[in-house]
């Protein structure tokens, strides 16, 4: 049993000795005034129907009372753990960073305009990502930023770190240019690691040692986890790659990337960000943001970017389905329901989960600690006899 306020329980503890400590006090006061009043066989049998039992019993009960009470305020919890049944997919949300992606051919949205950023295919995507991992429900979502490389986060029921991820990392903290290769092979490497050393995923590690002590500390009893709180896998589940961007070239590794993806189940969706007149390309500063210089070509062209419809789909079409290439509005709000829309498609496996939680158990406490108030207060502390004074 643990509580949640544990003042409480030093509450409890000092106000049943504070109690007892008045009584003895009351106890000793009144034998000094009974002494004080004159001849002690007279006084006695003026005094005859005082009960010092009775006394005794009332602070008792109002110790034990309060000390309930005090309990009770203390919130007292017990642990305990019920089988949560989880149906939802593995999903990797992949955004594109590079340069691009700051093009300025899409609307500002209104969360642009209270955050006060510039509109760009990037921050459309960034807001259409937040918002489909927002609407799913018992899914896992791996979030993924690239451009020339790609970086990721492992598979997480944590919407938040998802989010904050998709934002943290922009075109300054990746090599420059676009690598569709890269995005498929470290998606399927995520959404499949028990195919680790077949699938050639060495390069981005496994799950890692972040956070393990170092050596010669011990390790933290908080920081374990319990053999029950491992998912448990009663139906394989779906595995879905969802790409934000604005095109690529899709060479033969790219091809091929996505073709071992559709032979290991793993569906793919691409969203494609901008217009198709496209806008021109500028250079980034040492935050990422896009800065007044235009990016050109080794002949000194104006490098223009334009929405590449052909290439994206294309590359839905070698995932197995050309209808799973969606072009996002570049005006009004962001809108994720025609991609929800697919995803319901693929199969959501079940799973279940050893959920740890704490019940309040204060209300009994509470409840006998005001009965023994309540008893306390109905009883006299003078005796019923008929003649007291022949006593």
């Amino acid at each position: 049993m643990s509580f949640v306020h544990p003042t409480g329980v030093l509450l409890a503890c000092c106000v049943p000795l504070a109690v007892m400590a008045l009584w003895f006090y009351d106890r000793a006061r009144r034998q000094q005034l009974a002494n004080r009043l004159g001849e002690l066989p007279v006084i006695k049998k003026v005094i005859a129907t005082a009960s010092p039992g009775r006394r005794l019993a009332k602070a008792i009960l109002v110790s034990l009372g309060l000390g309930l009470v005090g309990i009770s305020i203390a919130r007292p919890q017990t642990a305990g753990k019920r089988t949560v049944k989880l149906r939802g997919l593995d999903l990797v949300v992949a955004v594109d960073v590079s340069k691009s992606m700051l093009v300025d051919d899409v609307g500002q949205t209104a969360a642009m305009m209270q955050k006060k950023i510039a509109p760009s295919r990037l921050g459309r995507s960034r807001e259409m990502a937040v918002a489909l991992i927002d609407s799913l429900d018992d899914d896992r979502v791996a979030p993924l930023v690239f451009a020339a490389s790609a970086a990721h986060f492992p598979l997480t029921e944590d919407r938040e770190v998802a989010e904050r991820f998709l934002y943290d990392l922009g075109a300054a903290d990746l090599p420059p240019g676009s690598n569709l290769a890269e995005v498929f092979r470290v998606s399927r490497c995520v959404l499949r690691p028990d195919l680790y050393d077949d699938l050639g995923c060495s390069r981005i590690g496994h799950r890692g040692h972040g956070g393990d002590p170092l050596p010669g500390d011990k390790p933290d009893p908080a920081d374990k986890v319990e053999k029950d709180e491992i998912v448990v896998d009663k139906e394989e589940r779906g595995k879905a790659i969802v790409v934000f961007t604005d095109g690529g070239d899709p060479d033969e590794a790219a091809i091929r990337e996505v073709a071992t993806s559709r032979e290991l189940g793993i569906a793919l969706f691409i969203v494609g960000v901008g217009s198709p007149a496209g806008g021109v390309v500028h250079e980034i500063d040492e935050e990422g943001k896009a800065t007044a210089a235009v990016k050109h070509t080794p002949d000194g062209q104006s490098v223009i970017s334009k929405r590449d419809d052909a290439a994206m789909r294309q590359l839905a079409e070698a995932g197995g389905d050309p209808n799973r290439f969606f072009i996002a509005s570049s005006r009004g709000e962001v809108d994720p329901t025609p991609v929800l829309d697919a995803l319901r498609a693929v199969n959501r496996g079940l799973s279940t989960k050893q959920v740890y939680e704490k019940h309040d158990i204060f209300q009994p406490f509470l409840f006998i600690g005001l009965v023994l108030l309540v008893v306390e207060a109905a009883i006299s502390t003078r005796r019923r006899r008929r003649f007291p004074e022949d006593h």
